[in-house]
């Protein structure tokens, strides 16, 4: 079974910039699905719009979703990566704060 956040990713890497309906298009999947799954990525900053006119809106896969999906690649799965990617920040987080809690 494959990811779909895997497999969209993937599709913007190969294909180019996309609107939601090419997205749906192409993944054969309802366009709801596909509008959904674009504004979450591209509110993650996997993906960043490259045209908008009105309602309509062209996407294309951004340098954080390019280093996402060989993470999710590597990791077999788009929530393994997430994860591993979150660990990888708590620290920096932590730290962060504990700097902004000394100035304070």
């Amino acid at each position: 079974m494959s990811d779909p956040v895997i497999d969209l990713l993937e599709l913007f890497k190969e294909k180019g910039p996309l609107s939601p309906g090419d997205v749906s298009q192409q993944l054969n999947m309802p366009k709801y699905k596909a509008l959904a799954m674009v504004s979450c990525l591209s509110s993650m900053g996997l993906l960043e719009p490259l045209y908008i006119k009105g309602s309509y809106k062209i996407y294309k896969i951004s340098l954080a979703g390019q280093q996402f999906l060989e993470r999710a690649e590597k990791a077999g799965t788009a929530a393994a990566a997430m994860e591993e990617l979150l660990l990888t920040q708590q620290p920096a987080n932590e730290s962060q704060q504990e700097k902004e809690a000394a100035t304070a």
